[in-house]
């Protein structure tokens, strides 16, 4: 009963937390622009420089959040739904990984084999051996978790991160260079600075909306009944 009567407490606490990331990215974004517009400190978005070793700092708290779910301490919560929360819950862990790789800079700082397996043949033999069989486990069981997203669907966890999306998507189009203004490589690294932020916030309402999506979810009920 404890254990139950305080997660109310802990998950008011996580939404200030989540308010709180969001917003201090944002004040941040804003002082950072003024930086680079109005000072011209364009070296805070140059390769390995500090914007990019935020958004770092962003991705490995997202994935530890991910990583980190405790279905496992709450009691509502069957084995068997609890195993495939956790199934989702690590391919979300796996995709940070893929965004942490994928935004490291090492061409020009790192030894051969590392640049072989973050920017080079390497990093498609890895993510081929990470997302191969998770994309298999999930496929099996595709119309469960769809279920489940969709009643997901209006939780802060799905909104955050379509917010997030919605932020890269921004900054893959001056990434692309489909506009190429003043500044654009900065605003592409201000844009993913803030998807990260959303993302975090994404990942720490993962574990009480999935919770709470699946209750609502007829196979993930019908896994409750044959474990019980």
């Amino acid at each position: 009963m404890k254990q139950i009567e305080a997660q109310p407490a802990v998950f008011s606490e996580r939404s200030g937390m989540l308010s709180t990331i969001i917003v201090a990215v944002a004040i941040l974004s804003v002082i950072l622009a003024w930086s680079v517009i109005q000072q011209g400190l364009v070296i805070l978005y140059d390769e390995n420089q500090m914007m990019e070793h935020l958004q770092l700092a962003l991705i490995l708290s997202a994935g530890w959040a991910f990583w980190r779910s405790d279905w496992c301490e709450m009691e509502d919560v069957k084995p068997e739904t609890r195993r495939q929360l956790r199934w989702l819950a690590l391919t979300a862990t796996a995709l940070m990984f893929s965004f942490f790789i994928r935004e490291l800079s090492v061409k020009h700082a790192a030894p051969d084999w590392l640049v072989y397996w973050v920017d080079g043949t390497g990093f498609k033999v890895l993510m081929a051996l990470i997302w191969l069989p998770l994309l298999y486990s999930l496929a099996r069981s595709f119309s469960c978790y769809w279920s489940l997203m969709t009643n997901a669907f209006n939780s802060r966890f799905f909104v955050y991160a379509m917010v997030s999306l919605a932020l890269l998507l921004v900054g893959a189009v001056f990434d692309k260079e489909v506009f190429k203004p003043e500044f654009f490589r900065f605003y592409e690294e201000v844009a993913e600075l803030n998807a990260y932020a959303w993302l975090l916030a994404s990942a720490l309402s993962f574990e009480q909306d999935m919770v709470k999506a699946s209750d609502r979810t007829h196979c993930m009920r019908s896994l409750q009944l044959q474990e019980a």
